[in-house]
């Protein structure tokens, strides 16, 4: 587990504690200069749960809408390791699906990286799967009231 935040803190040295997974890809959109945008949708009958397209000025990642929030976090956090160890563009893959995205210029769209183990090689799906275990970890307990009892004792 320490080599897995040893990896992960490399690429985020400013993380720590975070409530939720969609305010920290807002948080890190914004420390990147590139918004982070998530879209939820039935990928399941694609073959894949995750995928991340980068446009000009910003990320899209799309999730799984069929299953559960906790999944949903994990997928995001998946892509997002992809999106921030900068992994292999798949450019022939992306002009393929970027007629389902009509709303992206296809000159534009650079990259679609999908939650498939054919489109990655091994080390760059264990590397995204690593850091989304190990930023799943940082997450904090919202049943965990030692803030709350911290500040009221004050």
């Amino acid at each position: 587990m320490k080599r897995l935040f040893r990896r992960r803190s490399k690429v985020l040295p400013t993380i720590g504690p975070y409530d939720d997974v969609r305010e920290l890809c807002e948080s890190l959109g914004a420390r990147r200069g590139r918004v982070i945008e998530l879209v939820a949708m039935p990928l399941s009958p694609l073959g894949m749960s995750g995928l991340w397209l980068a446009a000009a000025d910003v990320d899209i990642v799309c999730y799984e809408s069929g299953t559960s929030r906790p999944h949903q976090d994990h997928i995001i956090l998946h892509e997002l390791g992809h999106i921030l160890y900068g992994h292999a563009q798949a450019t022939e893959v992306a002009d393929a699906l970027a007629p389902m995205f009509t709303a992206l210029d296809p000159g534009v769209l650079r990259v679609m990286l999908a939650r498939r183990h054919h489109t990655f090689g091994e080390n760059e799906e264990r590397e995204a799967e690593d850091f989304a275990y190990a930023t799943l970890a940082l997450r904090r307990d919202p049943n965990d009231t030692t803030p709350l009892m911290r500040a009221l004792e004050g």
